[in-house]
This record gives C-alpha cells, structure tokens and sequence, in this order.
C-alpha cells in the first residue's frame, strides 16, 4: 500500500491520536546525536551542501507482539553549494527528513513498509504530525540522557572550517546547544517549520 493510500492514512491518523493521548508509548531504540555532515545537501541533488543532521530510530510495541518502527534521519542547513553564508546574505535554512515507518508482526514479518523524503512537510502532513508526536512523548528519555561533550562537538567541525567562520556561526553555536543537551525535539521541530520546499537562490 502506498503511503497516501486511505488505509494508511487512517493507520497514521490512528497511531498520531493514540501517541498523543498516551495509549500507546515508544522508546528510543538508536539514536545518533546531532552531528555536522558534509556528504548531502538539504535539497537532496547531491551536492555537498553543510548542514547538520540527527538520526533516530524509536519503537512502539502493540498488543499481540506487533511492533512499529519508525526511523528519522533529518538535517538542517544552508542550500548553497560554498556552504554556510553570513549571517546578513540572506540566505534561508532548509530542512530536509526522511522518514521510514515499519510495521512487523510478532513473529517479525514485515507487514508494511515505507519511507518518505520530506522536502516540503505539507507533502507528507500526517507522517510528520505522527514524529511530532512521537518527539514530543520522548522528551523526557533525550533529556535524562548523559550531555554530550561540545568540545568534541567543536573540534570535528573544526577539520573543515579553516577560516574559523562555521564554527562562530549562529546555527553552529545554536546546534552545539542541541548536541550538548540532546535536545532531539527542538533540532526535529526547527527542521520541519524549514521543511517548506522552497529553492535556494540561482545565481
């Protein structure tokens, strides 16, 4: 079934209101935190655009020993292929996601499967509005994690930042913020509002 499929929808819209509602809970099964990448660009055409990305996976056990996985890579950045500008050339952050949801049986069949590339969030409203969900009931297991080390944090960026700008850039300091604190859910909501689907400049 495809992900816009009426079945799926209802399925979506039904798991959202249970999560919502505290029903049903998930857990965090693997989480990568924030990091700075350099290999795709926020508008998915293969460029080396910076930005920075978080990968997480959660897991939502049903009765009957079905399960739901739902897998969010998301990055957040610049689209402009000589990296990130200053802060007053105007440029706009870009969020990109893509977000695989699967459902298993409790023998661990796969009884469907499906990933999404969120370019534009209203594409995909009701997968998105179930992460929101998800991220929102999680806060609590992000924030009684360990903090993260930013000298670390700082020092990896510092490999690809001769000039010293990327890394007393405002979003870097912001996200050096996130990675300290695993702030997981704010990197996923600031990332979806710039998740709009609009194009950098031509030039």
């Amino acid at each position: 079934m495809d992900l816009n499929s009426p079945e799926i929808q209802k399925l979506l819209a039904a798991v959202t209101d249970r999560t919502e509602k505290g029903s049903i809970t998930w857990e965090v099964l693997e989480y990568d935190p924030i990091g700075f990448m350099t290999e795709m660009g926020v508008e998915f055409d293969g460029s080396e655009t910076e930005n920075f990305a978080q990968n997480i996976t959660f897991l939502c056990r049903l009765q009957k020993g079905r399960t739901i996985w739902l897998e969010a890579y998301e990055s957040l950045g610049f689209p402009t292929p000589g990296g990130f500008p200053a802060p007053g050339d105007g440029y706009s952050l870009r969020g990109l996601a893509y977000i695989t949801i699967r459902i298993l049986s409790s023998r661990g069949q796969v009884l469907y499967r499906c990933g999404s590339i969120i370019q534009n969030r209203r594409h995909a409203l009701l997968l998105c509005l179930l992460c929101d969900a998800v991220f929102n009931t999680t806060q609590d297991a992000f924030s009684r994690m360990p903090q993260n080390d930013p000298g670390r944090f700082l020092a990896y960026i510092s490999q690809f930042d001769e000039s010293g700008g990327l890394v007393r850039h405002p979003l870097t300091r912001l996200m050096m913020d996130f990675y300290r604190y695993n702030r997981c859910m704010d990197f996923h909501f600031l990332t979806m509002t710039c998740a709009t689907g609009l194009t950098g400049k031509k030039g």
